[in-house]
């Protein structure tokens, strides 16, 4: 019996093998959608060996404690100029560009964090209204934007400083699954060198970085993901209309580098996070509409 187990495991190796290798070498976001459908409809045990290898949790013991909040202050403001210096920075590679014009997905490696991703939008809405939205009522997120499931406010550490916690939907074609993050984020207008000011910004900031807190350990049925450095980056933006009248848009900046965890290979991640960032920004911009249409702004 242990012969023939050996054996199947090792047919399934072969299998998974040969199917990344044809996964690898597609050329368009269609052609792996297609192949990850013929996957999911023709390889029921293949299918469900790669989710488990994909969504495999850490073994790292939870061990969390409250810290000062000068040490989450100091945390949250490293982190956001480790996001504003990386967003800054040159030679990033096109990973994809999407269906509206201007829509890009950029990618970089780096030295701290690994690979980065970046996108960058127009939002058809001012950008101090799409920052209180982020920055006031994160826990209605979800209400709009499909891509993330879940928010809790866990506590306010300081002024633009906050805990919480966040489930976000899958991807890779339904062979990764939804993560947790618990995250320690940082709100503010900068100004154009990313200096924290109460003046006119030239852009606003959230940033988030993972973080443990009490109470929030990993679960059973979910994969806790890391947030390596990250933010939403909201420019002001002044745009003349086809009629004459001048509109305020926003220029909408997205950096992201994240652990998934589990053995999930790399180009699948490309396209995962590529396609999260190109549907993120669908959802926003309905927000905006939506709220235009309420005179909300």
């Amino acid at each position: 019996m242990e012969h023939l187990t050996n054996a199947k495991t090792k047919i399934l190796e072969q299998t998974f093998k040969k199917n990344l290798s044809e996964l690898e070498n597609v050329e368009t976001q269609e052609e792996m959608e297609k192949k990850m459908d013929s996957l999911m409809k023709g390889g029921f045990f293949l299918t469900n060996w790669m989710k488990s290898l994909f969504n495999r949790s850490s073994d790292e013991e939870f061990k969390a404690v409250w810290l000062t909040i000068d040490e989450y202050k100091q945390q949250a403001e490293e982190s956001m100029q480790n996001a504003w210096r990386i967003l800054n920075l040159p030679d990033w590679r096109l990973e994809k560009r999407g269906k509206h014009r201007g829509d890009i997905v950029e990618s970089r490696t780096t030295d701290q964090f690994g690979k980065v991703y970046k996108f960058t939008g127009v939002v058809e809405c001012p950008a101090k209204f799409l920052y209180e939205e982020f920055k006031n009522n994160v826990t209605n997120i979800a209400e709009w934007n499909p891509t993330i499931l879940k928010t809790e406010y866990i506590k306010e550490v300081g002024p633009g400083i906050d805990l919480t916690y966040q489930v976000t939907a899958g991807g890779g074609g339904g062979l990764i699954t939804p993560r947790d993050f618990v995250i320690l984020r940082r709100t503010a207008q900068l100004t154009r060198e990313g200096k924290v000011t109460e003046s006119e910004p030239y852009c606003y900031i959230t940033s988030g970085v993972s973080v443990q807190v009490p109470g929030y350990p990993p679960q059973k049925d979910m994969v806790r993901g890391h947030n390596k450095v990250g933010c939403w980056i909201m420019r002001p933006k002044t745009t003349q209309t086809a009629g004459g009248k001048i509109e305020e848009y926003t220029v909408f900046q997205w950096l992201m580098s994240c652990d998934l965890k589990g053995k999930i290979p790399q180009f699948i991640l490309d396209a995962a996070f590529a396609t999260v960032m190109l549907d993120h920004i669908v959802h926003v911009r309905k927000f905006a509409a939506e709220s235009k249409a309420k005179g909300l702004f």
